[in-house]
């Protein structure tokens, strides 16, 4: 069956324009075109530019999809399978990292904007005006509580998505689930989020005890059992279904 560029914008779920656009590069191979001169796609066209459309849309860079279309051209389907696994595992690091980042970004703007509320209502600017200091040392004794999500329509009683770990610590802190996340051998969907199963031994035991005390500290809307077998480590991480998605941004998703 052929198809007019359109039809394909439709059906694939881009503008015919950056169809145009896949062409000029190279990222796909111009297409047939009729006896009217119009483009005509067939169904392995439509196929190759679903593939496409779907790693683009994962945020892999346009010259790494371009490596993934060869392969999809040449390679069985568990060979290009792999390679998007190891683009998507780099996209998943680089992701979790910038959540860190902007959690603490929004603890410094919160910070600066509760320092504002306080400068005096007349004079004028000079030595020690809080307008002067863009990123100023947070208050003794005092946390700043950072929203991670928001859920319209969620019930007044609900738990907070929140937290209240200081700017400065939260990248770490996620670094630090992050390598504890890369050492499990297994992840399961539970009911409210996630299970990671780790090999046991007794600096790990101490390790995953640590951090789910810490992280119940500043984020008191996530639920951690850990539960000890032989020869496993199984922590349970759960929080309400408004906060899924930090959940899988922190720990991962099952398969």
């Amino acid at each position: 069956m052929s198809y007019r560029i359109a039809e394909v914008a439709g059906l694939v779920g881009v503008p015919a324009t950056t169809l145009r656009y896949y062409e000029d590069i190279g990222l796909v191979t111009q297409p047939a075109r009729g006896g009217n001169g119009y483009r005509s796609y067939d169904d392995d066209d439509i196929a190759r530019l679903r593939f496409i459309t779907a790693t683009k849309n994962l945020g892999i860079p346009l010259t790494d999809v371009a490596d993934l279309v060869k392969a999809y051209d040449l390679d069985d389907c568990s060979s290009v399978a792999h390679q998007v696994v190891e683009m998507v595992a780099v996209r998943l690091v680089e992701t979790q990292t910038r959540i860190g980042e902007l959690v603490a970004l929004a603890a410094q703007l919160q910070r600066v904007s509760a320092r504002l509320a306080e400068a005096e209502t007349s004079g004028p600017c000079g030595q020690g005006c809080p307008c002067a200091a863009a990123a100023p040392e947070p208050l003794a004794d005092r946390r700043t509580f950072v929203p991670l999500t928001r859920a319209p329509g969620t019930a007044p009683d609900a738990p907070v998505i929140a937290c209240s770990l200081d700017a400065g610590s939260v990248p770490d802190r996620v670094a630090e689930w992050q390598g504890l996340g890369a050492r499990a051998v297994r992840r399961e969907p539970i009911a409210g989020g996630v299970a990671l199963e780790f090999v046991a031994a007794p600096e790990l035991v101490a390790e995953v005890a640590r951090l789910a005390a810490a992280e119940q500290d500043c984020c008191t809307f996530f639920d951690f059992t850990v539960r000890l077998t032989t020869g496993q480590i199984r922590l349970e991480v759960r929080a309400p279904d408004h906060a899924a998605d930090v959940v899988a941004a922190m720990f991962g998703t099952a398969a």
